[in-house]
């Protein structure tokens, strides 16, 4: 019995003077990895790089005819691989035919965005994990015609060709990811909620579309899919990644 208290209270003691030592050594490993990481980013020049990107989605609905496609491209800065800040423009094309009462809109725009992403990634592998905030902005003619439109006082035929000019504005809520695929070539995709903040030329009734927006109303998800170019990375910047 005495023996078996003599180990008890010696693996205890052991445990005593281990735990410490063990917990020493898992600050000291924390503390050398966020030295590590201030040292990579003392490493990275204040604009790490300039890139540009084109969306292949939007390329994609015009290729295979869908009822409205967004083509866009985009600039954007690198801030200490920390903070991005992106210039967005982009074409908004739509046809529409076959609606309600044989109804047909189109239109043909550009759209403008602008805005900054934060990337969460601490790790420098040349990764990212990002979100950020938009403002956009469209000016656009639209027509709407109806040629089997009937007047509801006078009950006759009066087919109708409106044309108007419409001026929208929005935000965007967006998160992505994006890798490097080799050399200065990246790749990546982004989710975007938009939410409509002002809507002008809507007197006789809203734009079934709106370039760079999507079909129109007060909120519209969207997505894009980018391949992007680093075509002024710094030399620093370069031997980092």
């Amino acid at each position: 019995m005495k023996l078996r208290t003599c180990r008890f209270i010696s693996v205890s003691l052991l445990m005593l003077y281990l735990l410490p030592l063990s917990t020493f050594a898992q600050e000291e490993e924390v503390m050398q990895e966020v030295q590590e990481a201030l040292a990579a980013q003392e490493k990275i020049p204040l604009l790490a790089g300039v890139a540009v990107s084109a969306d292949l989605c939007g390329l994609f609905m015009k290729i295979t005819n869908s009822r409205f496609a967004n083509m866009e491209a985009a600039c954007r800065l690198d801030f200490k691989e920390k903070y991005f800040p992106i210039f967005e423009l982009g074409i908004g094309d739509c046809t529409r035919e076959g609606g309600d009462n044989n109804n047909s809109f189109s239109t043909t725009a550009p759209y403008f965005r602008v805005g900054m992403d934060y990337n969460f990634n601490k790790k420098m592998s040349g990764n990212r994990f990002f979100a950020g905030l938009r403002y956009a902005f469209t000016s656009f003619d639209f027509d709407f015609k109806n040629p089997d439109f009937v007047d509801p006082y006078w009950n006759v035929q009066h087919p109708l060709n409106i044309s108007k000019r419409s001026n929208t504005q929005w935000m965007e809520i967006v998160v992505g990811i994006e890798t490097k695929i080799w050399s200065i070539i990246r790749f990546g995709w982004k989710l975007r909620y938009r939410g409509r903040i002002h809507q002008s030329g809507t007197e006789m009734g809203e734009p079934w579309y709106v370039p760079g927006f999507g079909r129109n109303g007060g909120t519209a998800w969207g997505g894009t899919v980018d391949l992007a170019f680093d075509v002024g990375k710094t030399a620093k910047s370069n031997k980092q990644k």
